[in-house]
């Protein structure tokens, strides 16, 4: 079991934690009040549906529980994304390999600010008094946070073909099965993201679409709780990012070529390099082995 649960370099992962769960205890506060109540259906309602939706509920007097959640969530998720460039950028995670990643990053934390933006207004202008403003602001924030994510996501993307890249011109291993020699982190991160974007696209569409107003509820609702699963998945970005210098590669990592952040953590921690420049394999153990490191290809940087 310790050997699954490693300590990690630093807890910056609790952080998403604490933005997401008051999201969750919103969203049961609000189904266990509506239906303690009797499960009503509220004065400025057209329709007789099951469940209501988020927004119906938030505009009785659980406004003001609304309003702070959805403030409280996206603050959450601004400064999660924050810290993720501010751990690269410091090198307590992975730093970033091109300029191209660390400006998707800093897109993504724009583009999720908009977005965050717009949850917030739509909770403090109601569905009662301010329909269209509040569908318009639901909207952006939907909008804005596909994007922010998808910024997000093709930066792992990236990042895990330089990786690769990365890992093939310095180190070799012996018995070592080629088919996994792509999977990494990073890459495994961008595919888990990519599924839940998939997913979050096809409930959106039914939610915007669906004719039947109580169908129609229950995919919001279901995309309210499924907002929670991407702070997970960054979660443990956090918590295995910040192991990246006990990896088993890290030492053998010499020839960064045009990967200039992670040449400039090199030059300011070379004592963390300090290794034989072969290790003896064994044909049994799988022992790393340093090669003579080539020339990375270059990288066009913007």
């Amino acid at each position: 079991m310790a050997s699954l649960f490693k300590k990690p370099g630093n807890y910056w992962f609790i952080v998403p934690w604490i933005a997401f769960l008051p999201w969750y205890g919103m969203l049961i506060a609000m189904l266990v009040c509506w239906a303690a109540q009797g499960h009503p259906i509220y004065w400025f309602m057209d329709t007789d549906q099951f469940p209501v939706f988020i927004s119906d509920i938030g505009a009785t007097n659980l406004k003001p529980l609304f309003i702070a959640c959805a403030g409280w969530q996206g603050i959450g998720y601004v400064i999660t994304l924050c810290l993720e460039l501010l751990q690269r950028n410091n090198g307590w995670m992975n730093p970033w390999f091109t300029k191209d990643e660390r400006n998707l990053i800093i897109a993504s934390i724009i583009l999720g600010s908009i977005g965050e933006l717009g949850i917030l207004f739509c909770s403090i202008f109601t569905t009662a008094s301010y329909h269209h403003v509040h569908i318009a602001m639901l909207t952006i924030f939907i909008i804005f946070m596909f994007l922010s994510l998808v910024c997000l996501t093709v930066n792992y993307y990236l990042m895990g073909f330089h990786y690769t890249i990365l890992r093939r011109q310095n180190i070799s291993t012996i018995n070592t099965n080629k088919s996994t020699a792509h999977w990494n982190k990073f890459l495994i991160s961008a595919i888990f993201k990519t599924l839940w974007l998939v997913c979050a696209v096809i409930w959106a569409i039914s939610f915007a679409t669906l004719p039947d107003e109580s169908t129609s509820a229950k995919f919001e609702w279901l995309l309210a709780f499924w907002l929670g699963v991407i702070f997970i998945i960054i979660s443990i970005d956090f918590y295995l990012g910040s192991q990246w210098k006990k990896s088993k590669y890290f030492p053998y990592l010499n020839n960064f070529g045009t990967f200039y952040k992670l040449q400039e953590y090199r030059d300011k921690h070379s004592e963390l390099y300090n290794v034989e420049s072969e290790v003896e394999s064994k044909s049994s153990s799988g022992t790393i082995v340093l090669t003579s490191a080539p020339a990375i290809e270059e990288i066009p940087q913007v």
